[in-house]
C-alpha cells in the first residue's frame, strides 16, 4: 500500500491545531496521570500560544524521520512519559480521510542491553510500562475519533467486506 502524492497531504499544509491539540491532551493525560510533566515536555509546548495549523515541517515543534512506508515522512513530538522521556507523538501524512494517521513511538528498541546483564530486567519492564501507554494513548485517541493506524486498518477491513457482500450489479455476458 504505496503513498499517493495526490491524496497524501503536502506537510507544509500542516495538522488543524484543534487535531493535535486534542492528541497531546489525550496523550499527557495518559502518559503523566498525576498531571504533572517534566519543563522539557512543557518548553515543547510552547508553539500552543501561537494561532493557525501546525506545519509539519517545523523542526521547533516535530522532529522528522524518513522511517515511513517506502521512506514516507514522520513528524514526531517528544512527549515522554512518567517513567521514560523519549516517546513520542507521531504524526504521519497518510492516504485517508484525514490525511494522517498518529501512533506512539515508545522509542526503547534502538540498543536494548545485554539479555544476560544486570540492567536486563528493568529494561524489558520499562519496555512493558511503554507498550501500556502506547496503548491507553492510541486507544483513547481511536476512541475519540482520531485516526490511528488501527482505526484506518478497521475503516479499510470493513470497506472491502462491504465489497465481498454486495459486488454490485452483474455483468452480462454476451457468449450466448
Amino acid at each position: 500500500m504505496g503513498l499517493n502524492p495526490e491524496t497524501t497531504p503536502d506537510p507544509t499544509d500542516g495538522i488543524a491545531r484543534a487535531d493535535l491539540e486534542r492528541a497531546i491532551s489525550i496523550y499527557l493525560e495518559r502518559a503523566y496521570p498525576d498531571g504533572t510533566f517534566p519543563e522539557a515536555v512543557r518548553r515543547r509546548l510552547v508553539w500552543r500560544e501561537a494561532p493557525g495549523p501546525i506545519p509539519l515541517h517545523d523542526r521547533q515543534i516535530f522532529e522528522a524521520s524518513s522511517s515511513g512506508p517506502e521512506g514516507s515522512p514522520i513528524y514526531a513530538v517528544r512527549l515522554g512519559n512518567a517513567k521514560y522521556p523519549h516517546m513520542k507523538l507521531q504524526v504521519q501524512p497518510w492516504p485517508s480521510e484525514a490525511g494522517f494517521l498518529l501512533s506512539v513511538n515508545s522509542h526503547d528498541q534502538v540498543a536494548p542491553p545485554d539479555p544476560a546483564s544486570p540492567e536486563a530486567e528493568a529494561f524489558r519492564a520499562l519496555q512493558a510500562a511503554n507498550q501500556q501507554y502506547k496503548e491507553q494513548i492510541e486507544s483513547a485517541w481511536e476512541a475519540a475519533g482520531l485516526p490511528t493506524f488501527l482505526s484506518y486498518l478497521k475503516h479499510y477491513i470493513q470497506n472491502e467486506e462491504t465489497k465481498l457482500e454486495d459486488p454490485g450489479p452483474a455483468i452480462p455476458d454476451d457468449r450466448g
